[in-house]
């Protein structure tokens, strides 16, 4: 983790950046349709709470995933070359975290976010001890016995080929993302709870590569009709 002892991140003069996180094995089509809500910023700012929900429609999770990691701008004139616009801010414009989804139930499946095309990019090995992985953390950090984690990993090689001491940014990186997604999850809808983790251990458990990294996640559910948009201290996960 960053802390203020840290060396300070310096821009190196090249920055060649690896692009591929992984070969997929096959990819499955989200839906098209893109949920967005008439809802006020500053309500969602006076609304959002950490709070644990029931499962997310697979319709609203993947709306979700394309509103916080929708490309707006990709450019060729950035320091390191190419950067790239998104709704998160991200050190030289490289957005080097990708979206892994693991839901609490068995009966859905665990993939990996490729905004590219819009689509869910199947892990190298079987999922089925990521999600226990994931269960047994999501209980014991929040009690959830529902909904779906979204799990922040990345390739640190991407921003180390950029910057000296890169690794601060990186988690100056999630935090952003962190704070994005929950905002976003309120205006749709939905509850979120950041973890207190990294998530090593669970994204390696489904066959990536060494070197990428978890680096945070954040736990979505549903709520209630009645409950949407409507900050209910009474169902508040931890009080903030």
């Amino acid at each position: 983790m960053a802390i203020h002892t840290d060396a300070e991140p310096l821009p190196r003069s090249v920055g060649d950046r690896p692009g591929i996180l992984f070969a997929p094995p096959g990819v499955d089509p989200l839906p098209s349709h893109v949920h967005v809500t008439p809802i006020d910023f500053f309500n969602v700012l006076a609304s959002r709470r950490s709070r644990v929900g029931d499962r997310v429609p697979p319709a609203l999770l993947s709306s979700l995933l394309w509103h916080v990691t929708q490309l707006r701008e990709r450019r060729f004139d950035g320091r390191f070359g190419q950067w790239e616009s998104r709704p998160g801010p991200s050190a030289g414009g490289i957005h080097p975290i990708r979206l892994m989804t693991i839901p609490l139930d068995t009966n859905d499946d665990v993939g990996i976010y490729d905004d590219a095309v819009h689509s869910m990019a199947r892990p190298p090995r079987d999922a089925s001890e990521t999600i226990r992985l994931n269960a047994a953390s999501v209980s014991e950090l929040t009690g959830a016995v529902a909904g779906t984690t979204v799990q922040f990993l990345a390739d640190p090689t991407r921003l180390a080929a950029c910057y000296v001491n890169h690794e601060t940014l990186l988690w100056r990186d999630a935090g952003a993302m962190t704070a994005i997604l929950c905002l976003t999850a309120e205006a749709l809808g939905l509850t979120a709870v950041p973890l207190g983790r990294h998530g090593d251990e669970i994204v390696q458990s489904c066959g990536l590569p060494a070197r990428v990294k978890g680096v945070g996640a954040v736990h979505i559910g549903s709520r209630p009709p009645a409950d949407q948009g409507i900050a209910d201290p009474a169902r508040d996960h931890s009080g903030r």
